[in-house]
């Protein structure tokens, strides 16, 4: 977790879902519920609950990333799934240069979504 003034938290979702698009292997599966997402002012992070970490690990799902701003290249909001729960799509690029898009499935995706746009017009300018 960040723990310095300049990486002050601005989202923070708990119980989220994630699914990676990088291969048909990783769209088949999601996490409902388990992934937790932090948007800072440095970085985004997404990762396992500690119950589900190992799973999700051995099964090489491809939804835990910690990205810095500086990669994230998009975010998209897909519109909703269920339940008041939205899909937001983020496209980043990974340390070995690799093009990501990873679902997020949040309770609050509007807000994510508004905050990590408004972070990269930010970082942009």
């Amino acid at each position: 977790m960040p723990n310095d003034v300049s990486d002050e938290i601005l989202f923070y979702e708990e119980h989220a879902s994630a699914q990676s698009l990088k291969s048909t292997w990783t769209r088949l599966a999601s996490t409902y519920g388990c992934i937790e997402v932090t948007l800072t002012k440095q970085r985004l992070i997404i990762k396992a609950h500690w119950y589900a970490k190992w799973l999700i690990n051995l099964l090489a799902l491809d939804q835990c990333h910690e990205v810095p701003l500086s990669r994230i290249r998009d975010i998209k909001v897909k519109g909703k799934w269920h339940a008041g729960i939205g899909i937001v799509d983020v496209h980043f690029t990974t340390p070995e240069g690799d093009d990501r898009i990873l679902s997020l499935y949040l309770r609050k995706h509007t807000k994510f979504a508004d905050a990590a746009k408004a972070l990269l017009s930010e970082h942009s300018a």
